[in-house]
C-alpha cells in the first residue's frame, strides 16, 4: 500500500514577496499588516490551512513542494495552538485568548526556536525581519479569528469538534 500524500498548497503560482523562504501571500483580512489583499471569492492560505488541517495534522512527514507549503505548515502548527485556546470555554473567552496568542512574543525565521528552522532562511535585513514579524502577526490574528468562528459556528458556549 502506498501512503496517502499530505495536502499541499495550491497557491504556488501567486506572485508574492518571499522573506526567509516564506511567501507573503495575499490574505482576506481586516487586520492591519503588510499582506496584499485577496479577493473574497478566492481561497487564501488561511482557508487552505483550515480546510486541510484535519488531514495534514495526521501526517508525521510532510514533503515541502513549494514556499507556500512552508506557510501552510506554519499555519497548521498555529491552528493547533489556537484550538488549545478554545478548550473548555465559550466563544468570547476563546476570542480573547486567541487575540492574546496572536500578539504575544513569537519566533520568526532566523530565531533559534523557530519551529521550521531547517526549512527557512534568515531574513536578509532588519526591514525584512520587521516585515515578516508584521506579516506573521497579521496572519496569526486572522487565523485565530477564523478558527474561532468555525469552532463556535453551532454553539457559542461549546466548542465543536
Amino acid at each position: 500500500l502506498k501512503p496517502m500524500p499530505a495536502y499541499h498548497s495550491k497557491l504556488t503560482e501567486v506572485e508574492a514577496r518571499n522573506i526567509g523562504r516564506i511567501p507573503l501571500l495575499p490574505l482576506k483580512t481586516s487586520f492591519k499588516g503588510p499582506a496584499p489583499p485577496c479577493s473574497d471569492d478566492e481561497n487564501d492560505i488561511i482557508d487552505e490551512a483550515i480546510d486541510f488541517f484535519k488531514a495534514n495534522v495526521l501526517f508525521r512527514n510532510f514533503e515541502v513542494e513549494s514556499d507556500a507549503d512552508r506557510l501552510l505548515i506554519y499555519l497548521t502548527l498555529y491552528i493547533s495552538a489556537v484550538l488549545n485556546q478554545c478548550n473548555r470555554q465559550g466563544k468570547t473567552g476563546a476570542e480573547s485568548n486567541c487575540f492574546t496568542l496572536a500578539l504575544q512574543n513569537f519566533t520568526i525565521p532566523g530565531d533559534n526556536q523557530f519551529p521550521l528552522g531547517g526549512l527557512c532562511t534568515d531574513p536578509e535585513s532588519r526591514q525584512d525581519t520587521d516585515m515578516i514579524r508584521q506579516y506573521f502577526t497579521q496572519i496569526r490574528q486572522e487565523t485565530g479569528r477564523r478558527v474561532v468562528e468555525r469552532v463556535y459556528a453551532r454553539d457559542e458556549n461549546t466548542p465543536d469538534k
